[in-house]
């Protein structure tokens, strides 16, 4: 059974995992520690990131319970950074993201080279996501039903994102996370809100923010606006794009049940409509159609080997 940790302000659990891995070198750093990458000059070099960024987001990862330090050298001290067991059960959102960069953010991605392979077959595969609960593949955001927790709507306008409204060209997994209101705005929509109104209902933001990130999400592809009751109105429709980062939003929520809340609630409820069961997600193997777990996987290319 898994430690829980919940958040004494009341906060969705899912609401604090988006704050917690919404940063754009956060997930990278646990993929390069995931792959043998423990010691700072190595993250270091390997991120191409400065001492004092680094160093803050080790610190807090360490807070949060996702690595541990271990002094390897006294003189002068030396430490080196694992992943605790909460910090190793991400390895499907890693999946996920790297899933999503691979289709989506193109051949100039810094992963573009990376490749992930089945130890068990020992083919380089492209995972298929599923539901655990029945074992059907192939599932997406239309095949399940949700429902979305007051206390994910309070994390919305309680912890507001001082980020700017920026994506990077082309956006990747780390740059539609690494801003929070859009991640809130992605849950939302995958739920089945469409209009401008609703969203501003829902998520309790501005209609100056509203507007910035749904503009950001209709330059990136990720949405689509629509004309509807004879162009009075319009609406915002999810593309494929989009509806392919519910891998990600899907298991960064399945982590947060398991580790950050006592009741597996975390804020999104998620039931895969086929098997009317809670959804569960789960990756298999396209070349075997093994299902795949952590110790039966690894990153090969570029992020294994600099």
């Amino acid at each position: 059974m898994t430690e829980a940790i919940t958040d004494e302000n009341g906060a969705s659990p899912l609401g604090r995992a988006l704050i917690l891995l919404g940063d754009m070198w956060t997930l990278r750093i646990v993929m390069w520690v995931f792959n043998g990458k423990r010691r700072f000059q190595d993250l270091r070099n390997a991120l191409e990131i400065s001492d004092p960024v680094l160093s803050r987001r080790l610190n807090s990862l360490v807070d949060e319970g996702i690595l541990e330090a271990h002094e390897y050298q006294r003189n002068p001290p030396r430490r080196e950074y694992r992943l605790t067991e909460s910090g190793l059960d991400l390895w499907q959102v890693l999946v996920a993201m790297w899933a999503w960069d691979r289709r989506w953010a193109g051949h100039h991605h810094r992963d573009a080279q990376t490749r992930l392979r089945h130890l068990d077959c020992g083919h380089h595969n492209r995972p298929v996501f599923g539901c655990g609960a029945c074992g059907a593949i192939g599932v997406g955001a239309r095949d399940v039903r949700g429902t979305v927790d007051d206390r994910l709507l309070l994390d919305s306008v309680q912890r507001r994102s001082r980020r700017s409204p920026t994506m990077p060209t082309p956006i990747d997994a780390s740059g539609v996370l690494g801003d929070r209101w859009s991640t809130f705005l992605l849950s939302d929509a995958f739920t089945g809100t469409r209009r401008f109104n609703d969203f501003q209902e829902n998520l309790g933001i501005s209609p100056v923010t509203l507007t910035q990130r749904l503009h950001l999400f209709v330059e990136a592809g990720m949405m689509s606006r629509e004309d509807i009751a004879g162009g009075k109105r319009q609406e915002y429709r999810l593309t494929s794009k989009a509806l392919d980062f519910f891998d990600v939003t899907t298991t960064i929520n399945g982590w947060a049940q398991r580790w950050l809340t006592e009741d597996g609630r975390s804020g999104l409820n998620l039931v895969h409509i086929p098997c009317e069961n809670e959804f569960v997600p789960q990756f298999t193997c396209n070349a075997c159609n093994g299902v795949l777990s952590r110790t039966n996987i690894r990153f090969e290319g570029p992020v294994a080997e600099l």
